[in-house]
C-alpha cells in the first residue's frame, strides 16, 4: 500500500522524505538563511525591555519567550534520553506560537515606528498609555484555529492595536472567549481554517492601517519561530548533551499548516546541520504537510481531495492544506512525516500527565509518537540502520506546542476520553507502555 493509500484509509503512518538532500545544500538554495535568523533573534532582544514593561511576569527571563527544556523518564521507560521543550507553558500566551506571532506584531510595530521617526529605545519609558497611543488608529487582523489567534490577539491589544481574528470551526470556545475578554474582535466561521485565513486575508489594506498577519505564508511567523533553535541550541549545551555525528538530536513537533514546525526546523538545520533529524506530527484525518510533500503538490492539494474530514480533537493541526512557503522549503530538509490517531493523542496527553505530572493541548502530545516510531517500527529502525545511528546514542525532543492556558474543565474533558485500553502494536505498528492508570 503507497503512502497516499495510507493516508486515505486513515492509518497512522511514518513517512520518511526520498527527497530530502545534504542540509548545507538544501540551506543554500533557500531564499532565508543563517543572517536572517540572526536577525530574527537581534530583534526579539530589542523588545524585551517593552515585553518586560507588558508583562512583569517577564522580568526573571528579561523579556526572553523561551521554555524549559525538561528529561522525561517516567513515561516511556525503555527510551533514553527523552526531553521535552515545554512551548505548552511559554509566558504569556502558553503555546508555541508565542514567538512567531509576537515576532510578527513586533515587525509591524517597527514599521509604524520608523514612518513616525522613532525606534524601540524611544518609547521603552514611554507609559503604557502612551505607547497605546501610537497603535490605536491601526489594526491587526489574522486568521486562527486558535493558538495563533491568541498570541496575536495578546501582544497587539497590548501595544494598543484594534485587533481582528478570524476563527474557523475548529477553534475552542474558551480561545475565543479569552480573546473578547481582551477586547479582541472574534470573527466565526463554520468552515474550515483556509476560509478563516482568506476571510482576514481580505479584510485587510496596509493602506488603510490594516495589517494581515498571514499564517500560511508569513516569512515573519516564520523567521519569529526559527529563534527558537538558537534557544535550545544553548539549553542542550547548558546540559552537556552533544549534538554530533555519533549523537544525533531528533525532533517531532506537531504541525498544522507548516509555520511553527518549518521555522524550527530551518533553524536547527542552520546549527547542527546533518546531526539534526526533524520529523513532523499531523491528526490521521488532517494531515496537510505530509499530503503537499508527498505528492508534490504542496499548497495545492487538500486532505478533503483524498476523503478526509479534519475532525480531529487537536485543533491547532485542523487544516486541511500545507503553507506553500513552508512545504518548497521542507521539501528537500524535513527527514519525514507521521500521522497520529486522536486516541493516541489523547492516550499520550494523560500518560504524561499521569507518570509527569504535566497538562498539555490533545494537539501537544501528536510528537510523542514521534520516537515510538523511529526506535521500534521497522520502517523507522530501516532508517537508523540506513544512517548509520545508534538508537542509544539519540537525544529525542518532543515540542509540546500548547496547554498552559488552557481551563482545568477543559483538560479533564479530554483526560477522560482517553482511552482505556492498551493500544496494540499494530494499531501504531509499535509497542506503546503501558502506564499505571489503566
Amino acid at each position: 500500500m503507497n503512502s497516499i493509500d495510507k493516508l486515505k484509509n486513515s492509518e497512522p503512518y511514518l513517512w520518511i522524505n526520498p527527497n530530502k538532500i545534504k542540509s548545507e545544500k538544501s540551506l543554500a538554495s533557500q531564499k532565508l538563511n543563517y543572517r536572517d535568523m540572526k536577525e530574527a533573534e537581534e530583534r526579539l532582544k530589542r523588545f524585551a525591555p517593552l515585553l518586560v514593561k507588558f508583562y512583569p511576569e517577564l522580568g526573571n527571563s528579561n523579556g526572553t519567550i523561551d521554555s524549559e527544556l525538561s528529561k522525561i523518564t517516567k513515561m516511556i521507560p525503555n527510551l533514553n534520553n527523552l526531553y521535552i521543550k515545554g512551548d505548552h507553558s511559554l509566558p504569556v500566551s502558553g503555546s508555541i506560537k508565542a514567538r512567531g506571532g509576537f515576532y510578527a506584531v513586533f515587525v509591524i510595530v517597527e514599521k509604524i515606528l520608523s514612518e513616525h521617526g522613532l525606534a524601540i529605545p524611544s518609547i521603552v519609558n514611554k507609559s503604557t498609555k502612551d505607547i497605546n497611543s501610537l497603535f490605536a488608529s491601526r489594526s491587526l487582523v489574522v486568521g486562527s484555529t486558535g493558538n495563533l489567534g491568541l498570541s496575536i490577539g495578546l501582544m497587539g491589544r497590548a501595544f494598543g492595536f484594534c485587533v481582528t481574528v478570524h476563527m474557523s470551526s475548529d477553534a475552542k470556545a474558551w480561545k475565543k472567549e479569552k480573546l473578547r475578554n481582551i477586547g479582541v474582535t472574534v470573527v466565526e466561521y463554520e468552515s474550515d481554517y483556509s476560509a478563516a485565513c482568506q476571510a482576514a486575508r481580505d479584510s485587510a489594506s496596509e493602506n488603510r492601517g490594516i495589517f494581515f498577519i498571514d499564517d500560511e505564508n508569513s516569512i515573519d511567523l516564520f523567521l519569529g519561530y526559527s529563534a527558537a533553535a538558537s534557544m535550545l541550541s544553548n539549553q542542550l549545551k547548558q546540559k552537556n548533551i552533544s549534538v554530533d555525528v555519533k549523537h544525533p538530536l531528533f525532533v517531532y513537533i506537531p504541525c498544522g499548516v507548516g509555520g511553527a514546525p518549518g521555522g524550527i526546523t530551518f533553524g536547527l538545520k542552520n546549527i547542527f546541520g546533518d546531526n539534526v533529524h526533524c520529523f513532523f506530527a499531523e491528526p490521521v484525518e488532517a494531515p496537510a504537510m505530509m499530503l503537499g510533500l508527498v505528492t508534490g503538490k504542496n499548497s495545492l492539494v487538500s486532505v478533503k481531495d483524498i476523503g478526509l474530514t479534519m475532525d480531529t480533537c487537536a485543533d491547532g493541526l485542523a487544516v486541511g492544506t500545507a503553507s506553500e512557503l513552508v512545504a518548497k522549503m521542507m521539501s528537500t530538509m524535513l527527514d519525514g512525516c507521521f500521522t497520529v490517531e486522536d486516541k493516541t493523542m489523547l492516550k499520550y496527553m494523560a500518560e504524561l500527565y499521569d507518570t509527569e505530572g504535566i497538562k498539555i493541548e490533545p494537539s501537544a502530545a501528536a510528537g510523542f509518537a514521534g520516537p515510538e516510531y523511529l526506535v521500534n517500527s521497522v520502517k523507522g529502525k530501516n532508517y537508523l540502520v540506513q544512517n548509520k545511528i545508534d538508537p542509544q546514542h539519540i537525544t529525542h525532543v518532543v515540542w509540546t506546542t500548547g496547554g498552559s492556558m488552557e481551563p482545568e474543565e477543559e483538560f479533564q474533558k479530554n483526560y477522560k476520553f482517553a482511552p482505556q485500553f492498551h493500544l496494540t502494536s499494530d494499531e501504531l505498528g509499535i509497542n506503546i507502555i503501558k502506564n499505571n492508570r489503566y
